[in-house]
């Protein structure tokens, strides 16, 4: 018998078949399609499943904010409905916001599946924070139930708080991207389009035409925030350097924000897309440096352990384990 994870994002969606061997989730079969292909996700629930059965459940979790079983993502297309879900497979089904699907996940991965950041010092009764920049920004706050149990994700829209400059060039990043958004949320900065608006920035402020050979990498993708990112660690272009090291370290002291809100000291977890593109400028202490850049709470903050995900099953495996809680609160009625 099978549980149905999807993973639904404003890129990408995944969906993928899970069965419990021992208590752990094995991962059958898996597929990845691009979210604005497809006119909902009926459609691409039924070209993954063609000829499937045994099905026990679906769980689902969706880059935005969900109430009463129904998301309408961020930067989706479309609405993803419980019941409509349901109603379809003929199965019990359940929609989470992806952080929670991403939070649930990390007690299913082995500790391969993590890069250090810092090690610290873990509070077995503390919570968790969870912060995950891709095509936008998720966050949450991870509690526990009892010392030393798994963490269970508490969602919310963090990433669209308002973003604090920390210094005179952040200010005028603040300036010029008030002028383009009106409010400037953190998910402004801390996402793909957030790492291309900083690059733009950093451009016009260095006062260096952008190489040939660069902008025609950012052509060929469509997208500045991959070229960007492998010409800063190539170390081929010295603004898509700062642009990067800039995006580091707002990254860190966004997550200690996190932290600090959920006193987080149980462990920080860095999700998303983007990290393990990014890790090794991740790893060289900017990262760090900024989140222990909170005054007083330094001393705090330096304690507490942060580990990257490098496993992107994480939010499937999660998703997974919410369809096995939802065939078994069904069996239990």
């Amino acid at each position: 018998m099978t549980y149905l994870a999807g993973d639904i994002g404003g890129t990408n969606t995944r969906l993928a078949l899970f069965e419990e061997e021992g208590g752990r989730l094995v991962e059958k079969r898996r597929t990845q399609q691009r979210t604005p292909d497809f006119a909902g996700l009926a459609p691409a629930l039924r070209e993954f499943l063609r000829g499937e059965g045994g099905l026990l459940a679906g769980g689902f979790g969706v880059a935005g904010p969900v109430r009463n079983g129904r998301a309408r993502g961020t930067n989706i297309p479309w609405v993803v409905d419980a019941a409509e879900i349901r109603t379809a497979l003929g199965v019990p089904a359940v929609v989470v916001n992806d952080l929670a699907a991403n939070g649930w996940g990390i007690g299913e991965l082995p500790a391969a599946s993590f890069a250090v950041v810092n090690e610290g010092e873990e509070d077995p009764a503390g919570a968790g924070a969870l912060i995950a920049a891709g095509t936008g920004l998720g966050e949450a706050i991870l509690v526990r139930r009892e010392r030393g149990g798994p963490f269970e994700p508490l969602p919310s829209e963090g990433g669209h708080t308002s973003f604090g400059p920390r210094d005179d060039e952040e200010i005028a990043l603040w300036k010029d991207l008030s002028l383009r958004y009106g409010h400037v949320s953190y998910e402004r900065i801390l996402s793909g389009p957030g790492l291309a608006n900083l690059y733009r920035f950093a451009r016009q402020r260095s006062g260096v035409p952008e190489p040939e050979w660069l902008r025609e990498e950012i052509a060929e993708a469509g997208d500045p925030a991959p070229a960007v990112s492998a010409a800063a660690l190539s170390g081929r272009d010295p603004v898509c350097e700062r642009t990067l090291y800039r995006f580091v370290a707002l990254y860190g002291s966004e997550a200690a924000n996190l932290a600090l809100k959920a006193l987080a000291t149980g462990g920080v977890f860095v999700g998303g897309g983007i990290a393990p593109k990014i890790l090794p400028v991740l790893l060289d202490g900017g990262f760090f440096s900024a989140f222990c850049d909170k005054g007083r709470f330094g001393p705090l903050l330096s304690r507490i352990p942060i580990r990257v995900i490098l496993d992107d099953s994480c939010a499937l495996r999660g998703a997974a384990r919410c369809a096995v809680r939802a065939a078994r609160e069904e069996a239990s009625r």
